[in-house]
């Protein structure tokens, strides 16, 4: 029984793969009408979305489904570049269908987002592709899209009658397995391997694969980077480096305070604190920033704990400037490498002086641990930790969409003090 599954799997993507466009199978349509053409891994990478990566169209939280958004908008480009597909008997989907709804999508998309598209030219083609795979898929687009002030308010009606064929937990070829146990079941074979099985009503996944499907969807792969804020925070600290992260889509950046809301900066600006300590989630990643309500902070404890409490639990800590000095006093850097503001070296040393302090360093990576000098040096850390996760290469392209000149070297430090400060020299 293996083996004839295997074998109609091979031949499904086969087929498929002849009708399309031959070779590797890109999530892009080639309709006959050349408005639903789209290129669904181009159009994600134009938002600075990565589609290798990016899971995160289950709600409007943006949690994961447990399918890559660019494989699932695959299955819409398979409908689309398929004019004979026609899965109606078996009760699935219909090229003509699927067409007639990313018409009215591309239209109504176009128009909702006609302030961004100057910036950002394929974001109309990404609405086509989320808004095709439901109304959580649509849901949780529009949410991110109401933050840029467009929301989609036109008309996506045929769009969204099409989750029971297109979301993660339709059935896109009506063999009675959803699309995420057909996915479970063959993505180990590659996107084509998927698609195949997804608009073949003869291939099924092993009863056991869709049983594993029917659970509840994988939680998201987003990381929670939760960024401390107190009263005199430098706002430097904190939104060079969000400028950076808040663009990489892996990435979900929280602001935390001891108590939610308002936090007034060292410049006398406030921002919002999403959380308090008590209500935040766990953090796979946490930044501590400097200013001068460091020195409050320093006796805080309520402030320590909670820093010290969530490095336990992260994958990296960081910090900038003299929120160093912070992970010093809750005892996070004895031993270890570090580094801070040099016009306030002596006062992160004096917290404790076991750490190896770096006078020489725009930011010092030891392992789970990330710190920056003064301020500025803050976002070049930043692009660090985005190099240190997933490689140089997307760093550098972030720093160029953002017109920022990294300076790649951690070690070229043109503020860099001769000498760690003796305790009590300041």
């Amino acid at each position: 029984m293996r083996n004839e599954w295997s074998r109609r799997l091979m031949l499904a993507a086969v087929v498929v793969l002849v009708s399309a466009i031959g070779g590797a199978w890109p999530a892009t349509a080639r309709a006959q009408d050349a408005s639903v053409t789209i290129d669904f891994d181009a159009a994600m990478r134009g938002l600075k979305f990565d589609p290798e990566k990016i899971d995160a169209n289950l709600d409007t939280g943006s949690q994961g489904n447990g399918m890559l958004d660019a494989d699932e908008m695959a299955l819409v480009a398979a409908a689309l570049a398929n004019p004979s597909l026609d899965l109606r008997p078996s009760g699935g989907i219909d090229h003509a269908t699927v067409r007639a709804a990313a018409q009215q999508a591309r239209r109504s998309a176009t128009e909702d987002l006609k302030a961004l598209l100057g910036t950002f030219p394929t974001a109309a083609d990404v609405v086509v592709g989320y808004v095709l795979l439901g109304q959580g898929s649509f849901a949780s687009y529009d949410a991110m899209s109401k933050t840029f002030g467009a929301p989609l308010k036109s008309d996506y009606s045929l769009a969204l009658q099409l989750g029971r064929w297109l979301a993660f937990d339709g059935d896109a070829d009506g063999d009675g397995a959803s699309n995420l146990a057909e996915y479970r079941a063959t993505i180990s074979g590659g996107r084509a391997a998927y698609v195949a099985a997804a608009l073949d009503p003869r291939v099924k996944p092993a009863p056991g694969a869709a049983a594993a499907a029917a659970a509840a969807p994988a939680p998201s792969r987003r990381k929670t980077l939760g960024i401390v804020l107190y009263p005199g925070f430098e706002v430097l600290d904190v939104f060079g480096p969000v400028e950076m992260w808040s663009y990489v889509p892996d990435f979900n950046v929280i602001m935390i305070a001891e108590q939610a809301g308002p936090v007034k900066s060292a410049q006398g600006v406030a921002a919002v604190a999403d959380y308090s300590f008590t209500t935040a989630p766990p953090l796979d990643i946490i930044m501590v920033p400097g200013g001068i309500g460091t020195r409050t902070q320093l006796l805080n404890p309520v402030m320590l704990d909670y820093i010290r409490q969530q490095h336990q639990r992260t994958e990296v800590t960081t910090s900038v400037c003299t929120g160093s000095a912070l992970l010093a006093k809750a005892g996070i850097l004895k031993g270890h490498k570090a580094t801070s503001n040099k016009g306030a070296f002596a006062l992160a040393v004096e917290q404790d002086p076991d750490v190896d302090w770096i006078v020489k360093a725009r930011w010092v990576d030891d392992g789970k641990l990330l710190t920056s000098s003064g301020v500025s040096a803050g976002t070049d850390m930043a692009l660090g930790l985005v190099a240190k996760l997933y490689g140089k290469e997307r760093a550098q392209r972030l720093a160029r969409s953002l017109e920022y000149e990294w300076h790649e070297d951690p070690t070229v430090d043109p503020f860099a003090i001769s000498a760690v400060p003796r305790i009590g020299s300041r």
